[in-house]
């Protein structure tokens, strides 16, 4: 397993290579040593904001549910969830329990409405996405691009099955159970010894805490207050998102618009959900680099642009999660060194 991770990984780091070879090595570094601090700053500014306004969205998601836990922690929970998400294949959904562990083991939450809370937070993720995509859309057919015009048309339709799939799958109890033993018989076959020894509490949990999960999503979707303001959370998170990799531009010396931005944002991310390289690494600076191409930039700026755009939304973030994973671990590892009967505790036990 871990020898298939590291060499998809490597086709990444290989395909980064390949693209600094396309730019030219020496003109990269030329676009470098003119680029303003200034800017670069603000792009990391951009990205530290974003990632606020989705704690303050999550935060209210879970105040309306009468979940408290300190910002420090849900900011620890959404770092280990990014770490997940970046070193996991396809549709990055393994950093979603992730996040509900580490919050419910450190905030008065039970796993079934810290789930709810997680997976409202996905839903308001895809709303400003699908409207951005459809305004991509519009865009690049009034610039005459016609190959970028079908391509962001495919990608509306995927994402339009995404939400209606995941809104079905959400909805309905059966369905959620059945896809929960799916995943745990996938995970099965890779790690047989390990989830054998946790299906016996994986199927409690289940059992548990789905009812408890439903009853928490079918609330947060009545709580209008609450999810208009997540929400709007959620569309400033995602402006951020566009300002970001607008001042790493500027930061080169170019001036870009900032719906250019936004199609090379959207096209970036959905195909970082069907990616078979962890975090689309690689695959994700080659699309949006060429994506720029397509939009009249010259490959040494988009080549830059989009490395150090990565740089401080995949590569940085990516490194503080697994830190923060880290140190996770060592509190894991310390519980189970407690008392006999600390240790026989169910799973679905939690701190209060």
């Amino acid at each position: 397993m871990d020898w298939k991770k590291y060499s998809l990984l490597g086709l990444g780091l290989g395909i980064i290579a390949l693209l600094l070879w396309w730019a030219g090595i020496e003109d990269v570094i030329e676009v470098l040593n003119g680029a303003r601090l200034d800017y670069l700053l603000l792009a990391i500014a951009a990205y530290m904001g974003g990632i606020l306004m989705w704690a303050l969205r999550w935060r209210i998601l879970l105040g309306s549910l009468n979940i408290h836990a300190p910002f420090r922690i849900i900011f620890g929970a959404l770092f280990a969830g990014i770490f997940v998400n970046n070193v996991t294949p396809g549709a990055r959904g393994g950093g979603e329990p992730v996040r509900m562990y580490y919050l419910s083991k450190h905030s008065d939450g039970e796993y079934g409405p810290v789930l709810a809370t997680v997976m409202a937070d996905r839903v308001l993720d895809l709303i400003p996405t699908a409207i951005m995509i459809l305004m991509s859309t519009v865009y690049v057919y009034t610039l005459g691009s016609w190959s970028l015009t079908l391509i962001l048309l495919v990608l509306d339709i995927f994402l339009a099955i995404l939400v209606i799939t995941s809104l079905s799958i959400l909805l309905n109890e059966k369905r959620i159970k059945r896809v929960s033993y799916w995943i745990f018989n996938l995970l099965s076959k890779v790690m047989p010894n390990r989830m054998k020894k946790y299906e016996n509490k994986f199927i409690h949990l289940i059992e548990v805490n789905v009812p408890k999960f439903q009853s928490g999503f079918k609330l947060l979707i009545r709580d209008k207050r609450s999810f208009f303001l997540a929400l709007s959370c959620s569309s400033i998170s995602w402006f951020l998102v566009l300002l970001r990799s607008y001042f790493v531009f500027y930061s080169l010396n170019y001036q870009i618009r900032l719906l250019d931005v936004m199609v090379v944002q959207m096209v970036g991310i959905v195909i970082g959900l069907v990616s078979i390289i962890p975090g689309g690494a690689g695959l994700t600076e080659m699309i949006n680099s060429a994506v720029y191409v397509l939009l009249g930039i010259n490959k040494e700026i988009a080549v830059t642009a989009t490395l150090l755009e990565r740089l401080i939304s995949y590569w940085a973030p990516t490194t503080i999660g697994a830190g923060i994973m880290t140190h996770f671990g060592i509190k894991v590892s310390q519980d189970r060194r407690r008392p006999e009967a600390e240790d026989d505790k169910d799973i679905n036990d939690e701190p209060q």
